[in-house]
């Protein structure tokens, strides 16, 4: 790799970190701010809790729509295109008269965000050889812990220094300035010769309809890899987050932690998956995406199973998190990685929709069945049934999973990078 080419690799993880980062963080960041909009228009718990929804919601259902026409039309259009929307979107969030009002902005940034994560991870499958991709992955994912780490702190502050109008005006800032690099720098992908549509795929906007879609991802769920590497994604998605959203009640339940102990939880956790993040990325390249996807899955569920089951030792708990957060980051980059080798560069943006459609499918499943536990068994049951969950990602991905490279299998898409143009 020459030295103009690596410093275009840089420059395009640096804009795409901070794509991610500006997604995430406003996405989290209405966690801190629902008690100021509560006040301010006035809603109940209920209410607030839709403006969460909606988000996820939008999210999933603009990256089931726009997978594959992803794919066409290229990544750089859709992230370009999802940036000015998420921008705009967001500032209209901090103007907002009403809970009417809020509510579609936020389903219109909700939208415009899953339109960035989806083509995010598209992006660097396109343009990164698989050899080097788990690098490039886990460098922007960080962006991910990042956002958490740093962002929503930074949103908070804003919001209780000036108001909650203005967190939604900074990362509407963000945005824009993020504008400029992401219009210099993002990567034109040239279509393939001969890629007309095909039966079952989409190949213009004329094309985008629910039939279409149905055949073009049926597609994939006839094929074992890409099927195996959706039902772990939705196994990773429900174990983690249904572990996470009664953590907070558990450490108040079982150790007496006030609000602010309980962030201090969550802050050093993220911060181990954030330094995580990169060097699981780097390891994958050298031992194996699906090596170590499946023993960091594994310790995750060692560790999920495990915790609740501590009484009387903070500080082992507290350790317990960490490690947790650690092992969370080796096996998030390193999966996504493995998730854009199971397509070709004419399908990969669709395969990553379906996938992403599926883990928030996950989320709401996971998140209803641990409810479902928690008040019934009590948290320990929790932790069982999400290391059970992510012990079978770990099993699905062992088994049904082959690296590229192995069985006789190609180095993976865009190997050679002749398809890519800065």
């Amino acid at each position: 790799m020459t030295e103009a080419s690596r410093t275009g690799n840089n420059r395009l993880i640096a804009v795409l970190f901070g794509l991610m980062f500006v997604a995430v963080a406003d996405n989290q960041m209405i966690s801190p701010l629902l008690p100021d909009l509560m006040s301010a228009f006035d809603m109940d718990a209920g209410q607030a809790g839709l403006l969460v929804s909606v988000y996820a919601i939008a999210a999933a259902a603009i990256s089931f729509t726009l997978g594959p026409l992803s794919d066409r039309t290229g990544r750089r259009k859709m992230l370009l295109a999802g940036l000015i929307v998420f921008t705009g979107a967001t500032l209209l969030c901090g103007l907002a008269w009403n809970f009417a009002s809020l509510f579609a902005f936020r389903a219109i940034t909700g939208a415009a965000a899953g339109t960035l994560s989806l083509n995010i991870t598209a992006c660097i499958g396109d343009h990164f050889p698989y050899r080097r991709r788990g690098a490039a992955m886990g460098l922007v994912m960080s962006g991910y812990f990042a956002a958490i780490i740093l962002g929503v702190p930074a949103g908070a502050f804003v919001a209780e220094v000036w108001t909650w109008r203005w967190a939604f005006g900074a990362f509407a800032g963000a945005g824009l300035v993020l504008w400029a690099p992401a219009l210099a720098l993002l990567p034109s992908r040239v279509p393939a010769a001969g890629m007309a549509s095909t039966p079952g795929t989409v190949g213009t906007v004329h094309d985008v309809s629910f039939i279409n879609l149905i055949k073009g991802y049926g597609r994939f769920l006839a094929r074992t890899g890409p099927l195996a590497v959706i039902a772990a994604s939705f196994l990773v998605s429900a174990s983690t987050v249904g572990f996470i959203t009664y953590v907070g009640t558990w450490l108040r339940d079982a150790y007496g932690l006030t609000t602010d102990w309980i962030g201090l939880v969550f802050l050093f956790s993220g911060l181990g998956a954030l330094l995580g993040s990169p060097l699981a990325g780097y390891l994958s390249d050298r031992v194996g995406k699906r090596e170590i996807v499946v023993v960091s899955g594994l310790a995750m569920a060692v560790l999920l199973a495990g915790i609740p089951w501590i009484t009387g030792l903070l500080p082992v708990v507290f350790a317990g998190f960490i490690l947790t957060g650690i092992a969370g980051a080796f096996r998030h980059a390193p999966l996504q990685a493995l998730v854009t080798a199971m397509a070709t560069d004419e399908e990969r943006g669709a395969l990553i929709a379906l996938k992403n459609t599926v883990a928030e499918f996950g989320i709401a499943g996971g998140t209803a069945l641990c409810g479902v536990l928690y008040v019934a068994f009590g948290y320990p049951f929790v932790g069982a049934a999400c290391g059970v969950m992510a012990a079978a990602a770990s099993f699905v991905i062992m088994i049904w999973v082959d690296e590229p490279g192995e069985a006789g299998e190609p180095e993976g898409p865009g190997e050679t990078g002749e398809r890519v143009r800065t």
